[in-house]
């Protein structure tokens, strides 16, 4: 037996195949383009999602010689993202991205009609172009996409309906639209009729770990597979990522570093509302609270585009090890795309300070790493604020491969990190809840015994913590400065 679980990212698809024991048999990757057409403006086209699930799936079955043993399939995915669909089951236009910040003025009417106190006690969200309402209203206002819309899918629902033709969302992803009441577990219809939106355009409510159906059609086929697997439904990238670390009770927290960095913690009750959000997690009637911030991995893949032509990012780790603490004096703010937690200013934009003649690309890629750190230690506090406790950071993506990056979080944040034997935790949670929907495993939480991952410890370092104490404060005060002046 084997299971495939499918991270459906903001740039690409990640497949994996795990056998009975949870082991990563083989993964594959497929990347999609992302448009920018005007600033500030991010779509990707679904069909181009489905073609890279098809490869990847294609590619990762046959190097696992699995194709007539897939049992389950569950999908992760880039969360917030939708895109609209017509009755003949193709989308109606490209579908605006997380990252998308054309939604000013619809956040505006948001906290006008609705207010963000109400909107936070409803949904447990902060109005923000990031979230799926926005963009809704982008389009009702500007376009007559909803007018020919049959639903309005996220990434995971359009993948299920390409695979099964059945129209679900689960909690986890529905809790970052803004239309989920995230206590009653139902759409929203008092923010639906605010806006006169039609609430059916919205897919049925499955909780993750739920068999959705079976595969549709030819479709097995298409990706290489014999067997006839269930479709499980899966959940936000985050919450799976989080799951796949064993991040499900209180006092643990997960930060996964791709193209954001996004910190997860399970509570058992919402303490206060602000600068933190509260999302559902992939675990039935479990909330977390949540960090989201927006460019950070991707800022060190800018720096790799911009100024290592051709080289990877060995070279980066190794000229920013040598750069050393501090980055000579460079203090990057990472608001590339407008500052998410706790800042919440959709308008503020980057900036490198302190630049001179003397540096080089290698303090540049330093300074990027330590602002990813000092932005995680400012949420780390904001949380034990609200009665959060964090003991450890447990990490995953990109950046965890980096023992440069996963030291320097250590030291900036003054907490022991564990770094997973497999950092791609978004796959190996959407693997979980599709084997927790297989004939294997009685649920989630026995599948989770089965792929909880190893872990490799990382401790602060007595110079590193001190030499940092100083070198943040620094940077809290360049960047509160900054944030003033937005």
């Amino acid at each position: 037996m084997h299971i495939l679980g499918v991270d459906a990212g903001t740039t690409g698809v990640t497949v994996g195949v795990y056998d009975e024991n949870g082991n990563l048999v083989a993964k594959s990757y497929s990347e999609f383009e992302t448009y920018y057409p005007q600033p500030g403006w991010v779509e990707q086209d679904a069909e181009h999602w489905w073609n890279s699930i098809v490869d990847a799936c294609r590619q990762a079955v046959k190097i696992a010689k699995a194709t007539d043993t897939i049992a389950a399939i569950a999908v992760a995915n880039q969360r917030e993202t939708i895109v609209p669909v017509g009755r003949d089951g193709e989308p109606v236009s490209r579908a605006i991205v997380w990252q998308d910040r054309r939604c000013g003025e619809e956040v505006n009417l948001i906290k006008d009609r609705i207010g963000e106190k109400r909107v936070a006690e409803v949904t447990g969200l902060k109005p923000d172009p990031y979230f799926s309402l926005p963009k809704i209203l982008w389009w009702i206002r500007h376009t007559d996409v909803i007018e020919k819309s049959w639903k309005l899918m996220l990434v995971h629902d359009y993948i299920v309906y390409k695979l099964t033709g059945e129209v679900v969302t689960d909690y986890s992803n529905a809790s970052r639209t803004m239309l989920l009441d995230l206590y009653s577990r139902k759409w929203c219809d008092e923010i639906a009729e605010e806006f006169n939106f039609d609430i059916s355009l919205m897919p049925d409510l499955v909780n993750s770990g739920d068999v959705v159906g079976e595969i549709r059609g030819n479709v097995a086929e298409k990706l290489g597979i014999s067997s006839n697997p269930v479709v499980v439904a899966g959940g936000g990238d985050q919450q799976c990522s989080a799951l796949a670390q064993g991040v499900v009770d209180e006092g643990s927290v997960k930060s996964t570093t791709g193209t954001g960095t996004f910190m997860v913690a399970p509570v058992e009750r919402i303490r206060d509302y602000g600068e933190i959000i509260y999302s559902a997690h992939v675990l039935p009637d479990v909330n977390v609270g949540e960090v989201s911030i927006f460019t950070t991995g991707s800022l060190l893949s800018w720096v790799k585009r911009a100024f290592y032509h051709g080289e990877g990012y060995d070279v980066i780790n190794e000229e920013a090890e040598k750069s050393g603490r501090g980055a000579r004096g460079i203090f990057i703010l990472p608001f590339f795309s407008g500052a998410g937690c706790p800042h919440w200013n959709s308008e503020v934009k980057g900036a490198i300070f302190g630049l001179t003649l003397a540096h080089n690309r290698g303090d540049i890629a330093r300074a990027v790493m330590e602002s990813v750190a000092f932005e995680v230690r400012t949420n780390i506090e904001v949380m034990e604020k609200k009665g959060i406790k964090i003991d450890e950071l447990r990490l995953d993506g990109g950046a965890a491969n980096s023992k440069l990056w996963n030291r320097i979080f250590a030291d900036v944040t003054k907490r022991k990190c564990l770094v997973s034997s497999d950092v791609e935790a978004t796959a190996r949670g959407a693997a979980i809840l599709a084997a927790s929907g297989s004939d294997n495993f009685s649920g989630i939480g026995d599948a989770l015994k089965t792929f909880l991952p190893d872990f490799a410890e990382v401790e602060p370092s007595k110079d590193g913590t001190e030499e940092y104490e100083e070198i943040y404060s620094r940077y809290v005060q360049i960047r509160d400065a900054n944030l003033k002046s937005c």
